[in-house]
């Protein structure tokens, strides 16, 4: 039997967000794997849209690159991104769009060996 260790990161906790943000990076490089757990549990404003991408790059968060984008989130609800072949680091950003668009949300990062 495998034995697979895991840890969680708190990429941003909860909170109203209204603008394009992001986490620190954070070194992921004993790990292989990860699931992005997205939460959101309020929206408002006209035509809201919210966006994440994973980003990771060579080392110590230099050349940053898109590893992985989620689907436009537009209502309140859960989302889980899978990820592979991370690299040393990975840090998560979004972007907020929409009239007045406010999205309550939290993300968390889970990282497997």
């Amino acid at each position: 039997m495998s034995d697979r260790r895991t840890h969680t990161i708190v990429l941003a906790p909860p909170a109203a967000r209204v603008a394009a943000g992001g986490s620190t990076a954070f070194e992921v490089s004993r790990f292989t794997e990860a699931l992005l757990f997205i939460d959101v549990t309020a929206v408002s404003g006209a035509s809201p849209t919210l966006e994440f991408e994973v980003h990771t790059g060579p080392a110590d968060d230099e050349a940053a690159f898109v590893h992985t984008e989620s689907a436009e989130i537009t209502s309140a609800g859960k989302t889980l991104v899978k990820l592979a072949n991370i690299g040393p680091w990975l840090r998560l950003v979004w972007a907020v769009g929409g009239e007045g668009a406010s999205f309550t949300f939290e993300a968390k990062l889970t990282l497997k060996t």
